[in-house]
């Protein structure tokens, strides 16, 4: 090879994680020639590896984009051009290096082709893509823990995770199957098989497969607010009656039932769901229930016949499915729905399958009520996972479907049923034993675990599939919350921001009911002095073992320590759960070797380190440990990639978590502005907006370059303050400006929320562009998925159809655009549909900055967060009360920001243009303007509470020039350079307004036609 091969694989390796993925078809020639020879270089290295008695995935670990790629020009064209690629690299390689092909180790040809292909696979997960070979199921040596799939895709459900910690939506398939694109209240996410972990409550999920399928999965009912599930965590809907056995409740408010009363027992509320609360509740004698909160009439019936789910059997406590299901290994009975009266002649229909696949394993009938056994026909041995479907026979609609997690003759026995906290951090080990009878195997008898091991992974086989489950044994753990939120569980000691104390914190611990006898006292210790006691808070409903203690009462003496520790008083130890600081977790980033350096590095524990590149905002951060020293390891691409962003996250990351962009005035947040960049040698729209942003080349055009124009203007001034081009952000403002309508279409592919969106929607002028026509709504219903603001604007012309006025007749639509007026109603909420029906809006006085907030502007911040704490408990339309107050309290916590512009005199003379301007002749959209006003001022340090009267007049002017008023189309252009400054730190009640601005200006315009 004519080139140093480490330094082609560096280069290539990051020029591929800039462009992404490789396509389907083949590149140019160079592309083709170029991949051969990393193709080349990669066999050298794995045959280095292994004449060094490396494991071969040494090297796809270091080099996974060049691993991915490589395979994918040997996967394309026929079955056989891998293998024939990779035994001419080999040649070519043993004869520049003969030694190479002299093995101290028994031969392990790097031209097996199926042993690439995996690789492939594994790095392509690691990278978060989706690629797969095209062709994996023909290949002979090619490992299949389950049988084929004939093109039957299983859909996602909802459960309850282990030790209902998480809300989790599973997703079917094998840690082969490519990432599943997510929306969730059009908030985009990748997530990878078994499972995703909901970030917090959502009214719906649509999951996009691999094959392109859709499923759409409700989640929070906001007339109901209360989701059940089972005993062995699957979601029970709520159109059928709920069990009258214990089961779990995640609700919003008190329970209210008839009949007897429930025994409830209040448990830690799952990761994410702050405001809410998780009760497990005995119905039995219950007739109906409610919450408090919810939506008058909306009472759930309990079942007084039979009902449908599970009875019997025996489940493992120590194993669980990969999703959390539970493992039986005596195989359970299936009780049949029955209501009262239903005649037993009505026979329900069973059928029992592989969960995605079409083969029948066993079909049996049974009369409502009646107890079945649905493995008895199906072939032994039972293990892995199956899935039932009950439904009348003939009839696929209201079909219910059950899945279970089978490991019949399995055994397991725990060396401790519960592991209690070590004294300086951790579990205290223990030992799992296994026990199975052939042809059941397991990969190992005895599951050591290791102080800081929650988890691991076994593989059960039966002599052809393999089947993973994770082994766990109950255990104590510790949870900080901050503001009523609950962070993730953690059996290490938390490291707690000395700052964050007055927000409302608590720490619960997790301990075994019989370790509480005497109440556990938690001490603040300060070099081995113990400065103040906490006792837990009296909760008479919940857990006795799950205590939580107030921090607020340590705000003051914690103030002048450097560092105090937290120690738990239990059962005669004292046991380590937590160290309070006064500092920053560091002071400095430093490039160091291989990777970065923390300088000043305070933290005692384990620490996450989430690397975001600055001349690629659009890639997701890498999420790598931090070591004791501060050392921050990094792949080759990472090191040359230019600044960085690096933001400091105290324990392991959060699974299933979609991490944002950094804020960069968080003390935790450090940037890397002098970092070295190396051109790309991949050509691409990803690598030319890279270039672009570094200060190379122009700015790329094209409907593919959208996305990132979307992302830079977005993130611009952070951009900016991290050392990309300096004018990025506004180019990339104007071109979006000029693309028009592809730019609202394109903002589906940038995975930005609505309130990121907002101020490039702003100061490009989007806001204000006419509409005139839905000319493809075909093309515009993905935007309703991963970018719902800007759906909305395309979608204008038809929402007159939704006023229910007879000049808009809805018949008088074709189905495409029926389907899109019906996306309005789930992203605006009630209120939304109320005002474009030609109601009153509901409430139109929400996100006034009146004398109310005057008086919580005096308050001290804890009492402030608590006044605002109960917006956004419910996910509900962009309109609706929750939603909007949720906006303003943001703009409010940035107040003193916002106060720079609202105080410029030309803030004044603008909400005075825009009063004259709506005071001719637009009467509605007056009086929503005048109820945004703020009343009198004490005086010039109160302007900020004009923001939100600002943000709205703005808006309402902006969707007049949208619907072609020239006068606003002029007034509109002088007001957006201060809204769009406004906008960039009130963008949540950006986004509000300008979707209750076009709600109003459409029903002015279907009165005026009326």
């Amino acid at each position: 090879m004519l080139v140093d091969p480490a330094q082609l694989l560096d280069d290539c390796e990051r020029a591929w994680l800039e462009a992404g993925e490789p396509s389907t078809s083949e590149g140019s020639e160079s592309v083709v020639r170029r991949t051969t020879l990393v193709l080349e270089a990669l066999v050298a290295y794995v045959l280095l590896a292994e004449r060094s008695d490396l494991p071969r995935d040494t090297v796809f670990t270091r080099w996974p984009a060049c691993t991915v790629h490589a395979v994918a020009l040997g996967a394309q064209g026929e079955s056989t051009r891998l293998a024939q690629l990779l035994s001419e690299a080999q040649a070519r390689v043993v004869t520049a290096r003969p030694e190479l092909g002299r093995r101290r180790t028994a031969p392990n040809a790097p031209a097996t082709d199926a042993s690439w292909i995996t690789a492939a696979q594994e790095a392509a997960r690691s990278l978060g893509w989706a690629w797969q070979p095209p062709a994996t199921a023909d290949l002979p040596d090619a490992p299949s823990p389950v049988p084929v799939a004939r093109g039957v895709t299983a859909p996602p459900e909802l459960r309850l995770g282990p030790g209902a910690g998480s809300v989790l939506l599973t997703l079917p398939g094998g840690p082969e199957t490519a990432a599943r694109q997510l929306a969730a209240d059009g908030e985009s996410f990748t997530a990878s098989p078994p499972h995703w972990v909901l970030p917090g409550p959502v009214r719906r999920v649509e999951a996009t497969d691999p094959t392109g399928t859709t499923h759409a999965v409700a989640v929070v009912d906001p007339d109901t607010v209360l989701l059940a599930f089972a005993a062995d965590g699957h979601r029970i809907p709520l159109d059928e009656p709920l069990p009258a056995a214990e089961i779990h409740l995640l609700h919003v408010g008190t329970l209210e039932t008839e009949g007897a009363q429930a025994a409830a027992v209040e448990l830690p509320t799952p990761y994410g769901w702050s405001g809410w609360t998780l009760s497990k509740v005995s119905l039995a004698g219950v007739t109906r229930l409610r919450t408090s909160e919810a939506a008058p009439g909306s009472w759930l019936d309990v079942a007084v016949g039979r009902s449908f789910g599970w009875e019997g059997g025996a489940t493992l406590p120590w194993l669980t499915g990969e999703d959390g299901a539970p493992v039986w290994h005596r195989p359970p009975a299936l009780r049949l729905r029955r209501r009262p009266g239903e005649p037993e002649a009505q026979h329900w229909q069973v059928e029992v399958r592989r969960p995605g696949h079409e083969e029948l394993l066993a079909r049996l009938t049974g009369a409502p009520g009646a107890l079945l056994a649905p493995w008895q026909d199906v072939p032994g041995p039972l293990l892995g996972p199956y899935e039932i479907l009950v439904h009348r026979p003939g009839r696929r609609r209201g079909r219910r479907r059950l899945t279970a997690f089978l490991a019949e003759n399995v055994e397991a026995a725990p060396s401790a049923e519960w592991r209690l906290l070590a004294p300086h951090g951790g579990l205290a080990p223990t030992r799992l034993t296994l026990r199975t009878s052939r042809p059941v195997t397991a990969s190992g008898n005895v599951i050591a675990f290791a102080p800081y091991e929650i988890a691991k992974g076994i593989v059960l086989r039966d002599g052809t599939n393999e089947f993973h489950v994770q082994a766990l044994v109950p255990h104590s753990e510790v949870r900080l919350e901050l503001d009523g939120r609950p962070l993730p569980w953690s059996v290490r000691p938390l490291d707690i921001d000395a700052a964050d104390l007055v927000r409302d914190s608590a720490l619960t611990v997790r301990l075994p009911e019989q370790a509480v006898a005497v109440t556990p006292e938690l001490a603040l210790v300060v070099e081995d002095t113990t400065l103040i006691t906490l006792t837990p808070e009296r909760r008479t409903r919940t857990r006795k073992g799950d205590l939580r203690y107030s921090l607020a009462a340590l705000t003051d003496t914690v103030r002048d320590c450097a560092k105090a520790e937290l120690r738990l008083l239990v059962a005669g130890q004292s046991v380590h759960v937590g160290t309070v600081r006064t500092q920053p977790i560091a002071e400095d980033v430093v490039p160091d070797g291989t990777g970065l350096l923390l300088r000043g590095l305070r933290h005692p524990g384990e620490l996450t380190a989430q690397v975001y590149t600055v001349f690629a905002p659009w890639q997701q951060p890498l999420t790598v440990p931090v070591d004791d020293s501060g050392r921050i390891p990094l792949p080759a691409a990472r090191r040359s990639a230019g600044p960085l962003v690096v933001s400091l996250r105290v324990g392991s990351p959060t699974p299933g978590a979609a991490p944002a962009w950094p804020r960069l005035r968080d003390r935790d947040t450090l940037v890397l502005r002098r970092s070295p960049w190396m051109s790309s040698v991949i050509d691409g729209t990803a690598a030319r907006t890279t270039e672009y942003l570094a200060g190379r080349g122009t700015l790329p055009r094209g409907t593919d370059a959208i996305p990132y124009q979307w992302i830079v203007a977005a993130r611009g001034r952070d951009l900016q303050a991290c050392g990309a081009k300096e004018t990025a952000p506004a180019e990339c403002l104007q071109a979006l400006g000029e693309a028009g309508p592809d730019a609202l279409l394109g903002a589906a592919g940038s995975s930005l929320r609505s309130g990121e969106l907002a101020a490039a929607l702003v100061g490009s002028g989007l806001a204000a562009l006419r509409i005139r026509e839905v000319a493809e709504p075909a093309a515009v219903r993905p935007a309703w998925r991963r970018a719902p603001l800007c759906a909305l604007l395309l979608t204008a012309p038809l929402l007159p159809y939704l006023s229910g006025d007879p000049a808009y007749g809805i018949d008088e639509l074709y189905p495409e655009e029926k389907e899109l007026l019906a996306e309005v109603g789930q992203f605006l909420g009630g209120a939304g549909t109320a005002i474009l029906a030609g109601h009153e809006d509901p409430s139109r006085t929400v996100g006034r900055f009146d004398a109310h907030v005057r008086i919580l502007d005096e308050l001290p911040e804890i009492q402030q967060q608590a006044m605002w704490r109960t917006a956004g408990v419910v996910p509900r339309g962009l309109l609706d009360t929750d939603t909007r107050t949720a906006a303003a309290w943001q703009a409010f916590r940035d107040r003193r920001t916002l106060q720079y512009y609202a105080g410029r005199e030309e803030c004044e003379e603008w909400l005075e243009a825009v009063g004259n301007f709506l005071d001719d002749g637009h009467d509605l959209l007056v009086r929503a303007f005048r109820d945004r006003g703020p009343g009198a001022l004490r005086g010039p340090g109160e302007a900020w509470m004009r923001v939100p009267q600002f943000s709205l007049g703005c808006a309402l002017i902006a969707r007049l020039a949208a619907a072609g008023d020239p006068r606003a189309v002029r007034l509109e252009r002088g007001l957006r350079p201060l809204w769009t400054s406004v906008a960039a730190h009130a963008p949540d009640l950006t986004a509000v307004d300008l979707a209750l601005a076009e709600c109003l200006v459409t029903t002015e315009t279907v009165r005026a036609t009326g």
